[in-house]
């Protein structure tokens, strides 16, 4: 019996199976189920490791083509602390001849991902609905109610590293005539796992002060929030901490697009009938929304301590464009920040405003005059920090999005030069799950971008120029644009550039 259920002297769960209460909802905490597979019963409650993740795959129509492709080329990708399950919602002959190929697959492995893919590749022989417990049940009334858009959530779902029901996003890439099935795309959703386990762990071990903005406000693309800061002195690390979530966490309740999404501190002003309004352009942090989908990102930007400083009370304004297509929908924000003393011994004393973006085309750099900027004596350090992301665009280059923009800049005649080769790739997004893009958004998600990934936070770019610059002098900083190393004369799209030089002291 040992041998069989292939537990002799297996070590204690690094996290111990939960003992509830479960549910079958997205985000619900999944229970003990016993699945009668190709090598016998698996039972996920005795199996249960704590390290590892588990994805589920069904045979129909929708899947067919996934379940045509090989599956070498998913597990070669693949981290190893995942179970792959496949079963069949229809066509069992289909699936029947899909895994009798795929045996042969892992048989011809070399033998150490052999034994090891033996153990972590399991097929469901019942029709996978019709299962005793709660994942028949679940898949049973998935059908019963089938969301209007979107259907992986009928055919595909996972279990992640923290015991909790998630959805599996879009296994493939978009065409003219629909999605070209790309089944190595499933292991992105384990390796998201992973991302988000790694930075849950990170921040429950971080000692902050948390200044919520929102919890799970429905926003249709504003939350505007006057807040009272703690004195900030004492802080030399600030992290922003924003999720955006689905409707009862299901991928077909998101939004359709990848837009911009800001968060800005505000100054009263007088709007034009007179009254009293807000001016909210000292952009702080910048992010791009997923292709429906719900995400979570923590970015530092220490550098805004400044901006806020001395702390007290402020007026902030989250935004994002409002979604629509094809119907309209609002964002599940949670926003806070994160206030830590990190011990650099050093904190961003003062933030001086450089240049913000605008259209590009041949009139742009001349709009970015230089800039001086005295700095202190007592500076320790200085940055040059940057927020720029490239939007829009025509054929052929399809810039600014889609095309390697390069931003020169110069502190006292030192050049730094900020560029996007990453642009020009079809796959850089898709490689960035490991570092917080959402995985298997419904849209084009994966092709690298000049400066950014939907689904993905937008992390300053901060360039050491300490070495660079005169203490108790004014400094000399300009800016400037290149296109293929020449200055741009046509009209390329849009930079969304905010940017700044930075004292710490």
């Amino acid at each position: 019996d040992c041998l069989a259920s292939r537990r002799c002297a297996r070590p204690a769960p690094a996290r111990p199976f939960a003992a509830g209460p479960y549910g079958t909802q997205v985000k619900d905490l999944a229970g003990p189920v016993t699945l009668p597979t190709s090598e016998g019963d698996w039972a996920l409650e005795l199996e249960w490791t704590g390290d590892d993740s588990y994805l589920f795959l069904a045979h129909a129509t929708a899947t067919r083509d996934l379940f045509a492709s090989e599956l070498r080329p998913l597990l070669e990708a693949s981290p190893r602390n995942v179970h792959y399950f496949f079963g069949w919602l229809s066509d069992q002959l289909g699936f029947e001849q899909a895994r009798g190929r795929w045996q042969q697959e892992i048989q011809l492995l070399p033998m150490a991902d052999r034994d090891h893919w033996l153990t972590h590749v399991h097929f469901v022989m019942p029709r996978l609905d019709r299962t005793d417990g709660w994942i028949g049940a679940m898949l049973t009334a998935r059908a019963a109610m089938p969301p209007r858009y979107l259907g992986n959530g009928l055919t595909a779902f996972a279990i992640d590293r923290q015991q909790r029901i998630r959805e599996v996003g879009m296994l493939g890439r978009l065409t003219g005539t629909g999605v070209a099935a790309e089944l190595p795309l499933l292991q992105n959703e384990a390796r998201a796992f992973e991302f988000e386990l790694t930075r849950e762990g990170r921040l429950a071990a971080q000692q902050a002060v948390v200044v919520t903005l929102a919890t799970a406000q429905t926003a249709h693309d504003t939350i505007d929030v006057d807040v009272t800061l703690p004195t900030l002195d004492r802080f030399d690390t600030l992290e922003v901490d924003l999720s955006l979530d689905c409707p009862q966490h299901q991928n077909a309740t998101c939004g359709a697009w990848d837009y911009l999404s800001h968060l800005s501190l505000c100054e009263p002003a007088v709007a034009a009938d007179g009254g009293a309004t807000w001016s909210c352009t000292r952009e702080l942090a910048r992010w791009i929304t997923p292709y429906w989908r719900e995400g979570r990102w923590v970015t530092d930007i220490s550098a805004q301590l400044a901006t806020l400083s001395p702390g007290g009370a402020k007026h902030l304004r989250w935004t994002a464009s409002g979604q629509f297509d094809p119907r309209s929908t609002d964002y599940v924000t949670s926003l806070s920040l994160r206030f830590i003393e990190g011990g650099k011994g050093i904190r961003p004393t003062s933030t001086t405003p450089l240049w913000t973006g605008g259209n590009w085309n041949a009139g742009y750099d001349a709009t970015k005059t230089p800039q001086t900027v005295a700095v202190p004596a007592g500076a320790r350090r200085v940055e040059l920090v940057t927020l720029t992301t490239g939007h829009g665009g025509v054929a052929p280059t399809n810039c600014a999005e889609f095309c390697n923009h390069q931003h020169l800049f110069t502190v006292n005649g030192v050049l730094h030069r900020q560029s996007f080769p990453e642009a020009q790739s079809p796959s850089t997004c898709a490689q960035r799950v490991d570092l917080g893009v959402v995985p298997n958004q419904h849209g084009t998600w994966y092709y690298g971008r000049g400066g950014w990934c939907p689904g993905q936070d937008v992390a300053p770019w901060v360039v050491d120029v300490t070495a660079d610059v005169t203490r108790g002098q004014p400094n000399t900083i300009t800016y400037r644009t290149e296109f293929n190393g020449a200055t741009v004369n046509a009209n390329l799209g849009n930079i969304v550039l905010s940017s700044w030089l930075v004292v710490w002291e």
